[in-house]
């Protein structure tokens, strides 16, 4: 308030002393009062103030007056110069005048005064006073005119730019339309002075401060952007000079500050911009210059030539502020084009020739060396500003300039800057090249631009850089891939990758990869051509880097990047596009359905969400003229919304919760159906792919009106939007779905139209005309629509459904479909596609030709799998598999990616899955390149007939069979396995039998491919197969069933074959794992062929694992099969499982083999569901076991052998065949004593258990022999070998593992007879072969008893040493290497005891034997292996000793009981038999010792027997002729040996002669038996021991004292035998005479008198019981008259007696044993004769049919073999073919070196022989090596090329169709040449005529076969073995296709035929002789058309008259 008042009181104070100071003191004041609104710098923006100035009302009245006064007086006084007070009052005054307009009311009051022009007229002088070059000037002091002039110049902005518009622009802040909308007070209007002033300030202003022209410029600017009327006033011509010389001053660049020279340039340039923008906005009159004048002259300054400026002002610093202005100035042109009418303004500019212009400025920029990257970039951004979004500048810019020279252009700046190629890509999305999704491509040419430039770019990081950013650009949607393909953006990846020498490899991968893409929406053929052309080698052997990464873009091709797309459609993405339809003057129907394939990119949904007012996407309109009609749309959030409109309302139907903006193709009908009669309800029916989605009640409009605007994807007519006070509330909207990861949710019909809740909810009604502020205004699709039909009546659902499955590509779909789709075509009103469009023209494929219009562009796109046709079909891919079967061990790296490679290896077993054919599995399994290749063949024929069709008559699979054979195995993994499994799937669900067979046979199971991988590959491959089979057994069975795998384990898994890949143990997983398939078969049912399979296969097959696992799966099957009686029976037949018997004869088999063989056996022979004579054979009955003996003689005999043998005798008859049983005891003589101690078991408790066993024994051939040779003796060397071999090979393939528990309890069984205890006193416990029971084995039961738990054969593959280690408390089982007595003894070892350890259980000391590695580990350190080995062999032959010798006495006592001679002579031949030459002196005893027990034991049981009977005169002659058999050996054997006279057989034979003396009356016979019984008594006297002289002596004496002697030659006899002993006795002084004094007294009492002793002997002491006669008769005997007694007297009648009363009985003994041993002889010869008839038997029935069945299988096997191999090179030779055609001259994989060609005769003939064509010859050979051999120049070696490596290779190979290039292939199908309707002959009856064999004789072959003639045609089969199925010669022609026949000869022999055709080709047929000419006969008798000429050559000749 104070200010005012003192304003005020100045005011007064002027008013009444007028006094100036007053006035400047009150300006002064008030000035200072509102100070803030001074703000005079241009560069700041303006302050808010809340306070304003005064307006002029509120100012004193005359103060305007008065101050226009004061400023017309200072410039009065310009002229001669202010004082310091007048400029300061002139300052004063400019401040309040700004002050003043600050209040924005006061503005244009203050303009229309003169104060404006005064203070231009001051600050013109003061500029021209700041100009001037005067030093005086120079030195003045000049601040107060700047301060002047700079407030003069915020005056003029405050009158034009009240609201500080430029400031606001120049900061960056645009104002908007509102904003300038709400600005009420105009500027002031411009002074007339403005313009001059404005010019003559720039005129010579070199001195001129830089601030001032800034000053200068914002006036300008400002004025411009106050108001356009003023701003029309200011541009002016002279104005525009102005700024373009300030553009061009080129002088203040030097002096002046950079920076102030910077902000001028930007000043003028932002003036620049705003006068175009104001040109831009008026009319042409309101102008002064036109924008082009402008324009011209902008692109004049910005090419100026600078060159004519002295050298000196070019300077460097000059360069590059020039470089820096021509940059800003191009930054300016896009500031000029950012502008609301930008299309006006870009026409300016292409008038302006600125394309010309700026490519110069780039062309003539090089000559600069300073920023010129910033440059290029700006001019790339100037262009992309001219071309943003006008299609029409891009057409002129390519017509004038075209990309390729602005490409030359840039590439002559060198190499480009990172931010000069992102600039590119901007230029291509015209935006910033990150936000392409959004933008997507507006321009691809820079692109294409960008792919040329790749190669030449040095920076490998670039390449990578922009190739990756390409390829996400260009594939970010459908339609950026739709751009990139329409511009062939393809074929110039492929040019670029031409140079793929200087392409990195990840940069070459990208583009690869992108092409990969594109060519999933479009390919042409010339693409794929030159993309496969990349791929060539000069050499076969190298890998092209490109494979991995093309055949990876060839299966994105292949397989799409989405589901079912459309090829063919119209792109309506512009919001102008659509399809207008003609009127229809009268609607044909009653009904309107529309059915169209259209797709909404997924992008869209976020666009339309960002724009609030949204769109709707027009789908259809047909409305009449009033307004009524149909209409369908989709909202910004991608619903569809079905309407129909009427003159009064606007009714809809929605989809909700379904959103078609998800990038997928999308099959819409919609049915409009009236009501069926009147006033009845009308419907409206939406379908979504064939599905019903919505049925609601719809209104029907009136259908009689013409339909006057019909349109389909377009905007059509727009609706006149009514006021917003008629706006409704917004509509019913539901929530958006963003993305649709299917086919979307599917609501059922009924759901819809049940309940009318539901129908409200997507049931909508507006007023007719409201519907643009509802649904948005309509624009077009926006999308791509594919085909659209438009049905007159109501569609039903079968034929929509029809309709969808058709699919977006069928142009017809009603063509091949069912009888409901018949009508279609009549119904149809209209039918477009965009295969049907041109020149913008849409043919309507109706009959009605309501042809529409195209805004728009139609997309024509083709499909690989149909384009891979053109260039050769699916064969021209398979190079690609060759390349990639090079890559090696160290190339897979480098073939596939970083992040790819650590994942090629195969999965561990547990990974093995199987996959289902989905992208996300693909994408695993593509780290793989074959498994890669293999989804391309998948992909290929998926939904593609054609492509099946063609892989199926190029013989395509067994190419990729063929194929994946060659291929590393390093790539073959689980990943390959996957894929195949996925192509089968395919071409199953494709329902192709034809192709799914091939795929079974040339992939699926050709194991040739499948065993190279690895363990998890090869048995995930065989899991596959079960899986496959199983589901489908009967199919698989014929081909691939049991002979099929075993062929496969023969070829793949046999001996011969290698593992390297796999260790032993996977190789056995195999095998068992192809067991398990066959297995699978045979559980089924197995046939009589299957099991020939098996059994050929046994008898081929000599490895033993495959031999085992063949055994146990059958025995499995006998076991457990559920059709296993058919399986008996199979197996029941001769030549099948009998002929087993032959593998025992094997050697190099193991125990283990054996035994399967035996457990075969026996199940066998277990098996009820069979007569027993059937098995009768399997039981050897009619052969006998001795052949097989006799088989065996050489080799080594072991225990499981016998064991699995006696098994068989013993368990598997109803009664135990001893014949047998001996047989097998023959056998295993040879055997080690511990085996032979088992027999011996074995056979003494079958002699106990069975009453008749002995006498059964007694009656075999021989008996006496085959039980004796068990006592020979083995050698201890080779049996201990023998042993060890044999433990190694079972404790390595052991496959029962007993806990010592288990032994224990089988081990400690007790038998309860007496002489089984007899055997246990002697340590001998029952072993795991004994009995349990006698019910046992009268029930059958096996000996061998089993544990159940381990009955099951399992095989371990751990070593056996580390299980001893760790479990030395268990035991294992080896029955095939006991060594010495384990069986026995191991029973008696605690459970935790070691094996060698006595058990303290027992009281007999334990042993065990093992071999070397065993004992090492599990023996007790201080019991030597040696050691224990030779005390167990000791106590073997002891225990064998005793067991034989009482199996001997059993059978010897109880088998024979007789006592007749016969019977003695059986007895007999036992001891001949020990003695035997060549027997004896190999026993494990002496004969005599085994005699002496044998004799002792019959002793005992004689002496028992007639204790038992004494009255028995068996018994008794038994005994009588035993004594004589002892007589007779003591007495020969005794007389060696004094060890058999011993006290048992003394005591025995008293005994028996005790019982025997009451028959000593009998006879002559028994009266000699008490000689016999002195005779032995002084025998024991003379020769045994004490004790048993001593018992002899008594007995005898006890004898001799009831004895009378009666007889004096015995009397001598007893004398002369006793002296003998006595006197040696004496001489020898033992104590036998003291035994023989009472003897001696006793009998020289008895005979004294009878012998006259007292006559010549005189001195013998007396006997009567003399105390000295003992010393006496000492003394006596070697007295000389006791010896001349004893010589004379005694002697002589003691060998009289012995003569006359013994040597009868010797010589009867002698006869005896003589007997005897003839007897053993003639048994032993009957015993071998069957032996060898047996060994005869056993080679016919079984040797010999396993021989000849192991060669029928392996002729088998080997045409197998033949087979597989031919099979191999057909294919091969057919692959060649193909590939002949594929590198020929114009292939997509030529050459790129060409071969020279050569020609041959073709092999086609005309009708007079002769060949006129000529044909490639692919096997040319110059014969370089022939011709010098002939001049003996010698072959001349030389490295072959491979070339010729390939003509090798390539027989006479077929090219193309072409009739004269033949392949020579046996697959030929020769019936191609019959051109008859075979169909016509069917109908006809065919009869056999004549049937022969012959032999088609070729060049190289003669192939044997059959002729059949019948009525109608001639058939040749072939029969040779070497015929593959389906391939080989056969062939068949109709009679009407021989010409001639003719008789030929063959081998010189009238045998032959030769038939000629009438297409010349001939044939050649060999018969038997005496059949050709009935063969020719009946040919001539069926009078073929059109043969003629059939007489013989001799006919012919004679009939051509040369001869005469």
């Amino acid at each position: 308030m104070a200010s005012r008042e003192r304003l005020f009181e100045l005011w007064m104070l002027y008013c009444t002393k007028k006094d100036p100071d007053y006035l400047k003191l009150w300006l002064d004041s008030f000035v200072s009062s509102y100070e803030q609104f001074l703000d005079v710098d241009f560069e700041k923006l303006p302050t808010r103030v809340d306070d304003v100035p005064p307006g002029i009302s509120l100012l004193p009245d005359n103060i305007l007056q008065v101050l226009r006064i004061q400023l017309l007086q200072c410039v009065q006084k310009m002229a001669d110069g202010l004082e310091e007070q007048q400029q300061a009052l002139s300052v004063l005054l400019v401040k309040f005048f700004i002050i003043l307009c600050r209040n924005l009311s006061n503005v244009e009051e203050i303009g229309t005064c003169s104060y404006i022009n005064h203070v231009i007229t001051m600050t013109t002088l003061y500029i021209q006073q700041l100009k001037s070059k005067k030093k005086e000037k120079e030195l003045a002091d000049q601040t107060s005119i700047e301060e002047f002039v700079i407030h003069a110049l915020a005056f003029c902005e405050s009158l034009y730019d009240p609201y500080r518009n430029w400031r606001h622009r120049i900061s960056g802040r645009i104002l908007s339309t509102v904003e300038k909308s709400r600005q009420k007070y105009k500027p002031a209007s411009l002074t007339v002075e403005f313009v001059p002033f404005f010019y003559q300030c720039f005129q010579e202003s070199e001195h001129l401060k830089e601030s001032l022209k800034c000053c200068l410029l914002h006036l300008f600017g400002a004025i411009i952007a106050g108001g356009q009327r003023n701003a029309l006033q200011a541009i002016s011509p002279a104005t525009m000079e102005v700024l373009m010389r300030v553009l061009a001053d080129c002088d203040s660049w030097e002096d002046g500050n950079p920076e102030e020279v910077g902000r001028k340039v930007e000043l003028t340039l932002k003036c620049l911009t705003e006068v175009v923008h104001i040109l831009l906005t008026s009319s042409s009159d309101q102008r002064q210059v036109e924008t082009s004048t402008i324009l011209e002259n902008y692109f004049k300054l910005l090419n100026s030539d600078h060159s004519a400026l002295p050298n000196q002002r070019r300077s460097r610093q000059w360069e590059s502020r020039f470089i820096a202005l021509q940059i800003k100035m191009l930054n300016t042109i896009t500031a000029m084009l950012d502008c609301t009418d930008r299309p006006v303004l870009q026409a300016i500019f292409l008038n302006s020739n600125c394309f010309e212009h700026l490519i110069r400025l780039l062309q003539n920029c090089k000559v600069f060396q300073g920023q010129l990257d910033c440059l290029a970039i700006s001019t790339i951004q100037a262009l992309t500003a001219v071309m943003n979004k006008s299609p029409a500048a891009k057409e002129v810019f390519k017509e004038r300039i075209g990309y390729t020279h602005m490409f030359e252009v840039l590439k002559s700046l060198g190499q480009p800057p990172l931010e000069l190629l992102k600039e590119l890509m901007n230029m291509a999305v015209e935006g910033d090249h990150t936000s392409v999704g959004i933008l997507g491509i507006s321009n691809v040419h820079p692109l294409l631009l960008l792919i040329q430039w790749l190669p030449e770019l040095e920076s490998h990081d670039l390449q990578i850089f922009i190739s990756d950013w390409l390829k996400r650009i260009c594939c970010i949607n459908r339609q950026s891939r739709t751009t990139c393909v329409n511009a062939n953006m393809g074929l110039h990846i492929i040019k670029t990758l031409d140079s793929h020498s200087s392409l990195h490899r990840t940069c070459a991968e990208n583009l690869i990869a992108l092409h990969g893409s594109l060519g999933s929406q479009s390919v042409s053929s010339e693409e794929i051509r030159r993309l496969l052309r990349l791929l060539r080698v000069d050499e076969s052997e190298y890998i092209h880097p490109y494979t991995t990464p093309v055949t990876r873009a060839i299966l994105t091709m292949a397989r799409k990047q989405s589901l079912e797309s459309a090829l063919q459609y119209f792109n309506l993405s512009h919001s102008m596009a659509g399809i207008s339809v003609p009127s229809i003057q009268k609607w044909p129907g009653s009904a309107f359905s529309f059915n169209a394939w259209f797709c909404l990119d997924q992008n869209q949904l976020t666009l339309g969400n960002a724009n609030k007012g949204g769109k709707r996407k027009q789908l259809y309109s047909f409305f009449t003229g009033s307004g009524m009609g149909f209409e369908a749309f989709i909202t910004h959030s991608g619903m569809l919304v079905v309407a129909v409109c009427t003159k009064r309302e606007y009714a809809t139907v929605m989809l909700p919760d379904h959103s078609f903006c998800d990038s997928l193709w999308h099959n819409i009908t919609i049915v409009h159906m009236p009501g069926k009669r009147p006033f009845g309800q009308s419907l409206v029916y939406i379908y979504d792919n064939g599905q019903q989605k919505v049925s609601a009640p719809l209104r029907f409009p009136a259908m009689n009106e013409p339909f006057i605007s019909c349109c389909i994807g377009s905007a059509g007519q727009r609706t006149t939007t009514p006021p917003p006070s008629q706006i409704p509330d917004p509509p019913f909207s539901s929530p958006i779905t963003p993305h649709r990861t299917s086919f979307g949710g599917i609501l059922s019909s009924a759901s819809w139209g049940g309940t009318l809740e539901k129908s409200k909810l997507i049931t909508k009604l507006i007023s007719a005309g409201t519907q643009d502020s509802e649904w948005g205004c309509p624009t077009s699709l926006e999308g791509q629509l594919g085909s659209v039909i438009i049905f007159f009546e109501a569609l039903q659902p079968p034929q929509v459904k029809a309709l969808y499955l058709a699919g977006p590509n069928c142009l017809s779909p009603w063509k091949f479909q069912e009888s409901d789709m018949a009508e279609l075509p009549g119904n149809i009103l209209l039918h477009y596609t965009a295969k049907a469009c041109k020149n913008s023209i849409c043919l309507d494929l109706s009959t009605n030709c309501l042809h529409g219009r195209l805004t728009g562009n139609k997309v024509v796109n083709w499909d690989i799998k149909d384009i891979i046709n053109c260039i050769g079909g699916l064969n021209v891919l398979f190079p690609l598999l060759e390349q990639i079967s090079h890559f090696g061990e160290g190339q897979i790296s480098e073939g596939m990616n970083e992040s790819t490679v650590s994942e090629l290896i195969t999965p561990v077993e547990g990974d093995w899955v199987i996959l289902t054919s989905t992208k996300a599995s693909e994408s695993r399994l593509e780290r793989n390149l074959i498994a890669t290749f293999i989804l391309i063949v998948k992909h290929f024929i998926q939904r593609h007939p054609i492509n099946q069709d063609n892989l199926i008559h190029s013989h395509g699979v067994a190419t990729l069979g063929a194929l994946l054979q060659k291929v590393p195995s390093s790539l073959m993994d689980v990943n390959v396995l996957m894929a195949i499994q996925l192509l089968i799937e395919q071409v199953s669900l494709e329902k192709n039998i034809q192709l799914l067979q091939q795929m079974y046979q040339y992939l699926l199971f050709d194991f040739r491919i499948w065993n190279r991988g690895d363990f998890p590959f090869r048995i995930g491959h065989i899991q596959y197969l079960s899986t496959i089979i199983k589901d489908s057994r009967r199919v698989f069975r014929k081909k691939y069933g049991v002979q099929f795998l075993l062929d496969t384990l023969r070829i793949y898994y046999g001996n011969d074959c290698k593992y390297s890949e796999l260790s032993l143990d996977d190789v056995r997983t195999i095998r068992t794992s192809l067991y398990g398939l066959i297995k699978y078969f045979l559980c089924k049912g197995g046939t009589h062929e299957e099991i020939q399979s098996i059994m050929g296969y046994i008898a081929a097959i000599n490895e033993e694992e495959q031999l085992f696992g063949i055994l146990d799966m059958l025995f499995s099957l006998l076991r457990t099969s559920p059709t296993r009686g058919q399986l008996f029976l199979l197996l029941f037949e001769p030549g099948n499982a009998d002929i087993l018997y032959a593998l025992l004869l094997n050697q190099k088999y193991s125990d283990r083999l054996r035994e399967i063989v035996f457990k075969v056996m026996e199940q066998m022979l277990k098996c009820t569901n069979v007569y027993e004579r059937s098995k009768q054979r399997i039981r050897l009955r009619e052969v006998g076991y001795s052949g097989l003996g006799l088989l065996l003689n050489e080799a080594p005999i072991n225990t499981s052998l016998i064991k699995s043998l006696i098994n068989q005798i013993i368990n598997t008859d109803p009664a135990i065949n001893f014949k047998d049983l001996l047989s097998v005891v023959y056998i295993s003589h040879r055997t080690h004593i511990n085996v032979r101690v088992v027999i011996c078991r074995k056979i003494l408790q079958i002699l106990q258990s069975q009453p008749d066993a002995a006498h059964q024994i007694s009656q075999q051939v021989g008996w006496q022999d085959t039980l004796v040779r068990l006592f020979l003796k083995t050698n201890f060397e080779n049996g201990n070998t023998l042993h060890k071999h044999s433990r190694a090979v079972s404790m390595k393939d052991s496959d029962k593992n007993f806990s010592a528990e288990d032994i224990k309890r089988n081990f400690d069984e007790k038998i309860d007879e007496e002489k089984i205890n007899s055997f246990a006193s002697a340590n001998v416990s029952s072993d795991q072969w004994s009995l349990e029971d006698r019910h046992s084995l009268d029930s059958h039961t096996p000996l061998f008893q089993e544990d159940s738990s381990v009955g099951e054969l399992s095989f371990k593959s751990e070593n056996q040493e580390e299980f001893w280690n760790n479990n030395p408390s268990h035991l294992s089982l080896d029955l095939s290497g006991i060594d010495s007595c384990e069986l026995s003894d191991s029973g008696s070892h605690m459970p935790d005891s070691l094996p060698s350890t006595p058990s303290p259980i027992e009281s007999t000391k334990s042993f065990s034997v093992q071999s070397d590695k065993e004992s090492s580990v599990i023996s007790d350190p201080g019991f030597g292996d040696d050691f224990s080995l030779l005390e167990s062999q000791e106590r073997c032959e002891e225990e064998l000793l005793q067991l034989l010798t009482n199996i001997l006495n059993y059978v010897m006592c109880k088998g024979l009981e007789k006592s007749d001679n016969g019977t003695w002579i059986e007895r007999g031949q036992v001891f001949s038999a020990l003695t035997k030459p060549g027997i004896s002196s190999e026993l494990l005893r002496p004969s005599d010792e085994i005699k002496l027990i044998l004799l002792q034991n019959m002793l005992e049981w004689t002496v028992t027997e007639n204790r038992e009977s004494k009255t028995n005169p068996v018994t008794a002659e038994n005994a009588s002729r035993l004594i004589l058999i002892i007589q007779d050996f003591l007495q020969s054997e005794g007389l060696v040996n004094s060890n058999m006279w011993n006290e048992k057989l003394l005591d025995n034979l008293m005994l028996l002669f005790d019982g025997l003396s009451v028959w000593y009356s009998e006879g002559q016979v028994w009266a000699k038996l008490p000689q016999i019984q002195i005779q032995l008594l002084l025998g024991f006297i003379g020769r045994g021991n004490l004790q048993v002289c001593a018992m002899a002596s008594a007995k005898l004496n006890t004898l001799l004292q009831t004895k009378v002697i009666e007889n004096q030659n015995e009397a001598c006899y007893i004398l002369g035998k006793l002296e003998h002993v006595l006197s040696q006795s004496i001489k020898e002084q033992t104590e036998i005479y003291s035994f023989l004094i009472p003897l001696v007294r006793t009998l020289v009492s008895k005979i004294y008198e009878l012998l006259f002793m007292n006559l010549h002997l005189p001195s013998l002491p007396f006997t009567n019981g003399s105390s000295s006669f003992f010393e006496d008769f000492q003394e006596y005997c070697s007295s000389n008259e006791w010896q001349v007694y004893i010589e004379k007297y005694i002697v002589p009648y003691m060998k009289q007696y012995e003569i006359h009363t013994f040597y009868e009985g010797h010589e009867d003994m002698a006869l005896y044993w003589k007997n005897c041993y003839e007897a053993l002889m003639v048994n032993m010869h009957k015993r071998d004769r069957e032996g060898g008839e047996s060994k005869l038997k056993f080679q016919e029935f079984f040797v010999e049919p396993f021989n000849r069945k192991a060669r029928q299988e392996n002729l088998r096997y080997n045409n197998t073999l033949k087979q597989l191999s031919n099979q191999q090179l057909i294919t091969l030779r057919r692959w060649k073919a193909v590939q002949l055609y594929l590198t020929s001259e114009r292939g997509p994989w030529a050459e790129r070196k060409q071969n020279p060609i050569h020609w041959k005769l073709a092999n086609v003939e005309n009708y007079s022989r002769m060949r006129l064509k000529l044909v490639p010859n692919y096997n040319f050979k110059t014969h370089e090596d022939a011709s010098a051999l002939r001049d003996n120049l010698g072959v001349q070696h030389s490295q072959p090329s491979s070339d010729s490596l390939l003509l090798e290779v390539v027989k006479q190979v077929k090219v193309s169709n072409m009739e004269e290039d033949k392949l020579d292939l046996p697959e030929e199908d020769l019936t191609a040449r019959v051109n008859i309707d075979e169909k016509e002959e069917q109908d006809q009856k065919e009869k056999l005529v004549l049937s022969e064999d012959c032999e088609l004789i070729t060049i190289i072959d003669v192939i044997p076969g059959k002729l059949e003639i019948t009525t109608q045609h001639i058939y040749f089969y072939d029969c040779s073995i070497e015929k593959e199925d389906g391939v080989g010669f056969d062939f068949k022609w109709p009679h009407s296709q021989v010409r001639e026949i003719h008789l030929r000869r063959y081998n010189l022999r009238r045998s032959a035929l030769e038939i000629f055709h009438v297409d010349q080709s001939n044939y050649f047929l060999n018969f038997k002789k005496e059949v050709r000419n009935k063969v020719y006969s009946r040919l001539l008798s069926l009078h073929s058309p059109n043969s003629y000429g059939t007489r013989s050559p001799q006919e012919l000749f004679k009939a051509s008259g040369l001869t005469q």
